[in-house]
């Protein structure tokens, strides 16, 4: 079974090293956060963890988080790819006397992450504790001391182990050999990411940049209004409130053989340009490429199910999986 069929059918082994880490071992780490993200995640206590967007005065987005509270250890933050210098920089130019220990531990450290649909039955199966939505716990996987986190990196459908780099392949080769117990296996880095936007999972720098809000993106579920103030929060509250938000994400499926969309490529509903593509790839072993665009959605009349994407050459038609 290839990787993206394991990953939609039952489970499978992906190597997250890519994701930012950082660590936090000073006190007030979680109440900067909390003046500077959108999630409420002052009070999160050893096990707990909370989903989060660091957002600039604009309302735009810095850097979504999973972050994660490891008791002793200090407290995860798990971000995007290549993120990590990005965060750090961004919460240490709003730190004064608040005393952080916030450390970048990308390079030292392991990722990998079990998911799709039987994740869990493989989890177990590999020894790692029964989790609640971005909960934590330390464990133990090939005699190895690690981390487990329940996130896949994209979102809470999965866990992600993280432990020292050198005790990589052992902790890979436990979590391939649970998965392989329902069914599933390893995921190479291009089904991984044909997985992410056949399910319309927003990326960092692809969806999740500066140039959007985390309403647009879909990340309402890291966004707390009842928390009071932190950093863009009238922005994003005028946006709720009075429902301004005026694009979102959509999962494009183009024609069979068509050419893989760029970055930008523009998607139109008739005549008008509409938005643009973020994300595009074609899946493995399949015909037609798929795509993620940010659209203008009072643009789209109802009922209207297919649009066309201009990548400068000749335009294609695009069926809206999901919207």
């Amino acid at each position: 079974m290839s990787g993206l069929n394991a990953a939609e059918a039952t489970c499978a082994v992906a190597d997250r090293s890519d994701l930012g880490r950082l660590i936090a071992t000073g006190p007030d780490l979680l109440g900067l956060l909390h003046r500077l993200s959108t999630g409420d995640v002052k009070d999160l206590r050893p096990g707990d963890g909370r989903e989060t967007v660091v957002t600039n005065a604009k309302g735009r987005m810095v850097a979504r988080l999973s972050v994660h509270h490891m008791g002793g250890d200090g407290v995860l933050l798990v971000a995007g790819p290549a993120a990590a210098p990005r965060v750090l920089a961004h919460l240490q130019r709003f730190t004064f006397a608040e005393k952080i220990g916030l450390a970048d531990v990308t390079a030292s450290t392991f990722a990998f992450a079990l998911l799709g649909p039987r994740w869990a039955e493989a989890s177990a199966a590999a020894g790692i504790p029964n989790l609640a939505p971005f909960g934590s716990s330390v464990c133990t996987l090939a005699g190895i001391r690690v981390h487990a986190a329940r996130t896949n990196g994209f979102d809470a459908e999965g866990v992600v182990v993280i432990g020292p780099r050198e005790d990589a392949g052992h902790v890979r080769t436990a979590m391939v050999n649970a998965a392989a117990l329902e069914g599933g296996g390893a995921i190479e880095a291009d089904a991984l990411e044909a997985w992410r936007i056949l399910r319309g999972l927003p990326a960092s720098g692809h969806e999740l940049t500066e140039e959007h809000n985390p309403l647009e993106a879909g990340l309402r579920d890291a966004i707390s209004f009842t928390k009071g103030c932190y950093v863009g929060q009238e922005v994003i509250a005028r946006l709720n409130t009075y429902g301004r938000v005026s694009r979102t994400l959509v999962l494009l499926e183009l024609e069979p053989e068509a050419p893989v969309p760029a970055p930008g490529a523009v998607v139109r509903n008739g005549d008008s340009a509409i938005g643009a593509v973020t994300s595009a790839i074609r899946p493995p072993g399949r015909r037609a490429p798929v795509a993620l665009a940010y659209v203008k959605t009072r643009e789209i009349p109802a009922g209207v199910t297919v649009l066309t994407v201009d990548d400068g050459g000749a335009p294609r038609s695009a069926r809206i999986l999901l919207s």
